[in-house]
């Protein structure tokens, strides 16, 4: 942060306003980085991201839908005058939820000639993602978004050979590969996948945790802590379903019928992987949340002192550890 002055009757203040003791100041606070990262740990200023961080890196791991990819990125001739083909067509029916990709601002939704109506969703530092060939759209421009948030509907329009969805990345304005951030998705060791095949609903836990790049043993765990696999249980706080979603939390996720474990483990790894990024990748912290509510996190600055919390917190990552997991 070379370069950054910060008035001196603020520095002077921030013992008192924000908790920080003048030892911790040093010398030099003008400048420094070390300030800076103290003063973001302290919610006083944004924190600032790596130097050599990924701009693409939100993105990965993420599918707008689930589906077939019928059409690659790269050169192709399949449309008269079409010679590259900027993005992905990921084949699903016709109004399938398309979810974003990544926290972001929608900057454009409308209608065009050959991606029919779409949205592009703005991610900062020069990242953008265009959705394309959509019937619905549900969100509108300046709105934010985050990643697995429902944006819109797949559909048919524009210059389209079929129901589809046609996904783009751009990097200050150049077409990316999705392909490869894709496929970037937690595989697991080949073993672990296995294990987690021969559970109950296994197969749909794997799919869900490729979906929205989580470890499939973490979501795996969890639903062995949160149900024991039952689709049927029902939490005495009337939490519901293989991940116990609550009626408001999964009518948030779009989430018709908790009790379907294909919908309850979408909405389930969805909302897990948005609580993820919210807390920095912090898996005690996103599983603290998903159990007490974010905003119980964020008030005690770590796990809530809540017995059940802390009950659950440990038993998800032993059984994630259980499962060949790293937690």
């Amino acid at each position: 942060m070379a370069g950054l002055t910060i008035p001196p009757e603020i520095i002077a203040s921030m013992p008192v306003r924000f908790g920080i003791r003048s030892p911790q100041l040093g010398g030099s606070t003008g400048a420094s980085s070390q300030f800076w990262a103290l003063l973001a740990q302290r919610g006083v200023v944004p924190a600032a991201p790596p130097a050599n961080s990924d701009p693409l890196a939100m993105l990965r791991g993420a599918w707008p839908v689930s589906g077939t990819v019928t059409s690659t990125y790269g050169p192709r001739s399949l449309l008269p005058g079409e010679t590259f083909h900027s993005g992905i067509d990921i084949a699903v029916p016709e109004g399938t939820p398309v979810c974003a990709t990544g926290d972001g601002t929608v900057r454009f939704v409308g209608n065009t000639d050959g991606y029919g109506l779409r949205i592009e969703v703005d991610h900062g530092n020069g990242v953008t993602t265009l959705y394309g060939h959509l019937s619905a759209a549900d969100v509108r421009p300046g709105q934010r978004v985050q990643r697995g948030q429902v944006i819109g509907k797949s559909g048919n329009t524009g210059l389209s050979t079929g129901p589809h969805l046609h996904y783009e990345i751009r990097q200050n304005g150049r077409a990316v590969d999705p392909g490869p951030l894709l496929r970037a998705a937690p595989k697991g060791s080949a073993q672990g996948i296995e294990r987690i095949s021969a559970l109950p609903y296994g197969r749909a836990i794997l799919q869900a945790a490729q979906r929205y790049g989580l470890d499939p043993a973490l979501l795996a765990a969890m639903v062995k802590v949160e149900s024991g696999f039952d689709p049927r249980a029902v939490s005495p706080a009337g939490a519901k379903g293989l991940l116990q979603l609550m009626d408001t939390t999964a009518a948030a996720l779009g989430v018709r019928d908790p009790f379907d474990p294909t919908q309850n483990l979408d909405g389930g790894a969805r909302y897990f992987s948005q609580l993820l990024q919210r807390f920095g990748g912090d898996v005690s912290l996103a599983l603290a949340a998903y159990n007490a509510g974010p905003g119980a996190v964020e008030q005690a600055g770590g796990v809530p002192p809540y017995p059940e919390t802390h009950r659950y917190v440990s038993a998800v990552l032993a059984t994630w550890r259980a499962l060949g997991g790293t937690g």
